[in-house]
């Protein structure tokens, strides 16, 4: 029975069939990794071998799928640190989110759920002094965006389609300009996600057509083994998570259990001579996602 049920989010990963609440259950494919060793030590306890033989071929299959979270990684000094906050609502707490940036020495913050509040807020919480090169986009409720810099930002342009605020802008880095996306995707439903679908799509088409070293950032509300985040990889950016190889680190939802099950937060890059050195989760008063800060360093 309980290998039965692990294969129907094992099923829907394999084949990126994520219908009604299979996209909800692949979410929890960390999860579902460490729930795939039940089966195969009661199948081992109950002498069943050919039981216990096909919950390990499924067990390996889930482990195989979470590897490269814990086998990344590198050494050297950070040159460059991107994090992506998501202000729940814009009522996330400006102060916690200023001294993110500070204590990390952030040189690039995506923001998600900006609204004109939270924006006021963090000009007098003291963002501009740490981050002086912005792009806002705020808006009422949760489909504002915000991106801040310590380099200058340039040539900023809006991506149609999605009903929050995406946005990407080139940011002057001191080793050459970046493509910079800050974005935030649509959740997927209980049930129907042709919304969550469709802008997935359209951020795998807008990323597929962008040329040089790019950056993105921001709450995708999609994880690394949904199809949509897969097929994103396919094109060849590299998930921060991946390539620090510093673990499982969930990002939502903050305050609703013990700790959030799921991780939705991501910065990704591709041809940037950058590589992630760690990845780290901070809280931030009153947001119901953790911050994510990643520290890159140059590629060896």
């Amino acid at each position: 029975m309980t290998l039965a049920a692990l294969a129907v989010p094992v099923f829907a990963r394999a084949t990126g069939i994520e219908a009604g609440p299979l996209a909800l259950l692949v979410s929890f494919m960390p999860w579902v990794t460490l729930a795939s060793l039940i089966p195969v030590l009661l199948a081992l306890a109950a002498r069943a071998w050919v039981l216990a033989a096909v919950a390990g071929v499924v067990a390996l299959v889930c482990v195989a799928w979470q590897v490269p979270l814990f086998t990344g990684g590198g050494a050297g000094d950070a040159t460059l640190t991107v994090a992506t906050v998501n202000l729940r609502f814009g009522e996330a707490d400006a102060d916690a989110v200023v001294a993110l940036v500070a204590d990390n020495d952030v040189d690039i913050l995506a923001v998600s759920e900006l609204t004109p509040e939270a924006e006021s807020a963090l000009r007098e919480a003291g963002l501009m002094k740490e981050l002086r090169h912005y792009v806002s986009r705020a808006e009422d409720e949760f489909s504002g965006t915000g991106l801040w810099a310590r380099y200058p930002v340039s040539g900023v342009s809006h991506l149609a389609g999605f009903l929050s605020q995406n946005f990407s802008a080139t940011v002057a880095l001191p080793a050459g300009p970046v493509t910079v996306f800050a974005v935030h995707p649509r959740a997927p439903r209980g049930v129907e996600h042709s919304v969550w679908e469709a802008e997935l799509k359209e951020l795998h088409s807008v990323l597929a057509e962008t040329e040089g070293p790019v950056i993105v950032a921001g709450d995708f509300n999609t994880t690394r083994d949904h199809a949509g985040f897969r097929a994103i990889e396919a094109l060849g950016y590299v998930d921060a998570a991946d390539q620090a190889g510093t673990g499982l680190a969930p990002t939502f939802p903050v305050g609703r259990g013990l700790f959030p099950p799921i991780a939705i937060d991501h910065v990704l890059e591709r041809e940037t001579g950058l590589a992630a050195l760690e990845t780290r989760t901070v809280v931030i008063p009153k947001a119901d996602h953790k911050a994510l800060v990643v520290a890159y360093g140059t590629r060896p």
